[in-house]
């Protein structure tokens, strides 16, 4: 070998790949970051329930409110959050 041992060719070619890999970083956490939120699945919206007037449960001035209305959430567990109809 003409310089001597290969330490200094290897010290310069890792220092290269650091700045390489320090410059493309951001960019590819953004590219990551867009993926993941892509991937994700969309909110579900809450289920919005309107019920016709009930002649039986409404009289008087309370069927000017309209029926009986509900809001429940798709996510919930079932039985245990939703009310009974």
């Amino acid at each position: 070998m003409r310089f001597g041992n290969k330490d200094w060719r290897h010290k310069i070619q890792r220092t290269a790949q650091d700045h390489k890999f320090q410059a493309t970083l951001k960019p590819r956490l953004d590219n990551a970051i867009e993926d993941w939120h892509a991937d994700q699945p969309l909110t579900p919206k809450p289920v919005v329930v309107n019920e016709p007037i009930n002649d039986e449960l409404q009289t008087g001035d309370s069927r000017l409110l309209g029926g009986a209305m509900s809001i429940h959430s798709p996510w919930s567990d079932g039985p245990k959050q939703d009310p009974p109809r």
